[in-house]
């Protein structure tokens, strides 16, 4: 659960302590301090002197502190507005109609409410809602009222936020998309592209199941990979198609959907229903079709903000969104493939493995997830039935759901992303360039059947250059001892001397 906040919280955490609210901590908590400088330490905190602190404990006072120290969390806006008289909102803008974080207040208010403010014709310039310079904003739309521009990623009913951090920024600065391209003309020739994309397409397949836990057989990896290569056809975001996909990725009849959900459902860690092994509750039924319609419009638009960062930000909204009782894990990571090849940066069947990437980086895949799942399982209140019912009770004063912290989200999926090209595509097209020199070899001076060479190469190099007795007695009568040695002794040269020397 939430704990109290420390008295000398101000801005955001003065406005929750001061009106009760429910909702997930800010991103820079700030706390009054007995210094000279504003200074933001290594914790994560804000240590704000007395001279810039408000000199009273208006709520107002703080809201307008926090959106200029703080940065726009939305969520505690939302709710704070839900609580605010409007007359006091009138009357802060009486009194500074063109101060910058009241008129945002003012326009967020009307906003959030729907309430309709006297608005004292403010004489100053307009005034963003996201800093650009601080934020990834989106285009600008304008609210001559206040005259205030609406930058947000999304509009107000689905809009994350992405903090620049030097993390991220570092991450977009990468031409991703060329280095791609570079790599596609160093493999060589059509037919090794081929290749390398066919081994892609299997193992980003394989990598997908693998986060779930799960070991698919041949058919459903084979069916999977043709979903991977139907993102292609980009096609909009819609539910017929979103459900579409996940009877594709069900096998089980009795889980396939045929809408978005309409009830509850939870994830869990460990065998039992209890309370504190529920990790995370997504939104109650009545909210899905609103927020799905809302990601779906932000999927279906034009990009407004890097591909990348677009197609990382609707697969993680979809799971936590949750839209279906099973598969959704499966359906966000296709997402991300079918969100590049709509923009046009994935052309002539080209994929990036990220799911591959995903699974070799499983404890960073947790901690972003949680990083925005953690903060609202505390707002839910659980209680278990049964293993198979539970009673919950979302307890939040505004939408967590609409307005979450998407900055570690986005860090992760584009380290993942350099990781799919730079190690997990090169390093395969590096297997294969080292396979074809030890089939030739070895066809140029033995005479066996192409199944079991390649089968024998594989088996070599995944035992490390070496073939099991088992293997021997399994191919003794197919393949002589003395060409086997030379498989052994090839594969060794080929794949494994640079690493000895």
């Amino acid at each position: 659960m939430i704990g109290p906040l420390p008295q000398n919280e101000i801005g955001y955490g003065h406005v929750i302590r001061e009106l009760k609210l429910r909702v997930t901590p800010c991103q820079l908590p700030a706390q009054l301090d007995p210094s000279t400088r504003t200074v933001q330490t290594r914790d994560g905190r804000l240590h704000v002197p007395p001279t810039v602190a408000p000199e009273s404990a208006d709520p107002l006072a703080h809201l307008e502190f926090a959106l200029k120290h703080q940065g726009v969390e939305l969520d505690i806006v939302r709710a704070a507005c839900a609580v605010l008289p409007p007359e006091r909102v009138q009357a802060r803008l009486q009194d500074t109609p063109n101060g910058k974080h009241t008129r945002l207040i003012g326009a967020l208010f009307e906003a959030f409410t729907g309430a309709d403010l006297e608005a004292p014709k403010p004489r100053a310039k307009y005034v963003e809602l996201f800093d650009p310079t601080a934020y990834i904003s989106g285009p600008a739309r304008k609210q001559p009222k206040f005259r205030v521009n609406f930058n947000g990623i999304g509009d107000l009913n689905l809009c994350p936020a992405i903090r620049r951090t030097p993390e991220l920024e570092a991450l977009l600065a990468r031409d991703i998309f060329g280095d791609l391209c570079a790599f596609v003309e160093s493999v060589g020739g059509a037919q090794n592209l081929d290749r390398a994309l066919g081994w892609a397409y299997l193992d980003e397949t394989r990598g997908s199941f693998a986060i779930e836990r799960e070991a698919p057989s041949e058919d459903r990896a084979r069916r999977f990979a043709q979903i991977l290569h139907g993102a292609h056809d980009g096609r909009p975001l819609s539910e017929d198609y979103l459900t579409e996909l996940q009877r594709a990725t069900i096998p089980n009849p009795m889980a396939q959907a045929v809408s978005f959900r309409h009830q509850q459902n939870w994830l869990q860690q460990g065998g039992h229903a209890r309370a504190f092994n529920i990790s995370y509750l997504p939104p109650p039924p009545e909210e899905v079709y609103p927020l799905m319609e809302a990601l779906m419009g932000f999927a279906n638009a034009a990009d407004m903000i890097d591909p990348l960062l677009k197609a990382f930000l609707v697969s993680f909204a979809f799971v936590f969104i949750h839209p279906f009782m099973d598969g959704n894990g499966r359906i966000s990571r296709f997402l991300v493939h079918h969100g590049l090849c709509r923009s046009r940066k994935l052309e002539q069947g080209l994929i990036l493995p990220i799911s591959v990437a995903m699974s070799e980086h499983e404890g960073e895949y947790l901690s972003a997830l949680e990083s925005v799942s953690k903060p609202i399982r505390d707002l839910w209140e659980v209680t278990v039935i049964d293993d198979d019912n539970i009673d919950a009770q979302f307890k939040g004063s505004s939408s967590p759901y609409r307005y979450w912290d998407a900055t570690k989200c986005m860090e992760f999926g584009l380290r993942m992303t350099h990781y799919a090209l730079d190690t997990t595509l090169i390093k395969e097209t590096d297997f294969l360039k080292r396979f074809d020199i030890v089939r030739s070899y070895i066809n140029s001076r033995y005479d066996l059947m192409d199944k079991d060479l390649h089968a024998l190469i594989r088996m070599a190099h995944s035992n490390g250059g070496t073939l099991s007795l088992n293997r021997r007695k399994q191919y003794l009568y197919r393949v002589p001892e003395e060409t086997i040695d030379a498989i052994e002794a090839e594969v060794q040269k080929v794949f494994f001397a640079e690493t000895e020397g």
